[in-house]
């Protein structure tokens, strides 16, 4: 009896093992049979007819497919006209080789879509709700005619709700852009070479000097940094920074760990520009 099952139990086993061989000698020979006559007949990927290509011709064609739809992540950021915040966006890349590898794998007439992944933005608008500190602040009072108040008026818009991620280096010229009539600025007086001159964009030196004094009781490193050739009344003396359009520049990078925002408004007769960090 024992001997009887002994026998049964062999017998199983070796119609399992040649079963296994066969089915991966089967299964090899598909896959030669793949490599040689291309891809099963009528399979489609993405609405392409990929039927009969071979490997280097389903490549080629994947590859176009993926140039033509990677999509690059969007880090969350702060809407400069009203100080929202706007969501990230994730981005996606397609895996080519595994794409290939599944249509070389289906049946006939199958329809097959590319494999991708999801590339999540380095900043999530969840990190930007928890801006919300005021790490330090400054106030000037504005003087002067009103073309000059005009140009504070256009250069204070242009940096408010400015977003500053960690490590990076921000540049008035850069936010403010060129002083020009076209974009709002007007003719004031101006100090140039220890003179009084007419010049357009006058006055926007308030915004850039009250800045300037927000950053540094902020303890942020300041990397550019010019002073007027006289005293100005709006800061005490020392404490200004003055910028011209290519030349003179304000620079300040954020070594905190953490973006913080700029937040700059005319309440008044005063320029109140503020930092907001994490709490």
């Amino acid at each position: 009896m024992v001997k009887f099952v002994w026998r049964g139990l062999t017998i199983s086993l070796i119609i399992i093992l040649l079963t296994g061989l066969i089915l991966g000698l089967i299964g090899e020979l598909d896959q030669i049979r793949r490599i040689l006559l291309g891809v099963e007949e009528g399979v489609e990927f993405e609405n392409y007819n990929v039927g009969r290509h071979l490997r280097d011709e389903v490549f080629e064609v994947v590859s176009s497919y993926a140039r033509h739809n990677v999509r690059y992540p969007i880090p969350a950021t702060i809407d400069e006209e009203n100080g929202q915040i706007i969501p990230e966006t994730s981005g996606k890349i397609i895996d080519i080789e595994q794409t290939v590898d599944k249509i070389f794998s289906v049946d006939r007439r199958e329809k097959v879509y590319a494999i991708d992944y999801q590339i999540k933005p380095h900043l999530k608008a969840e990190k930007l709700r928890k801006i919300n500190k005021e790490i330090a602040t400054y106030q000037t009072i504005i003087t002067g005619k009103k073309n000059r108040w005009t140009n504070i008026r256009v250069a204070t818009r242009l940096i408010n709700n400015t977003l500053l991620t960690a490590g990076e280096v921000f540049s008035f010229n850069q936010e403010v852009g060129p002083r020009n009539k076209e974009r709002g600025f007007k003719e004031s007086t101006e100090i140039v070479n220890g003179e009084l001159t007419v010049g357009v964009g006058g006055g926007i030196c308030q915004v850039s000097s009250t800045l300037y004094n927000t950053a540094i009781k902020s303890g942020l490193e300041i990397v550019e940094l010019h002073h007027h050739s006289q005293d100005v009344g709006y800061v005490p003396d020392g404490q200004d920074a003055t910028v011209t359009w290519k030349y003179l520049d304000l620079k300040f990078k954020n070594n905190l760990e953490t973006p913080i925002i700029i937040k700059a408004e005319i309440n008044g007769n005063k320029l109140n520009i503020s930092l907001l960090g994490e709490e």
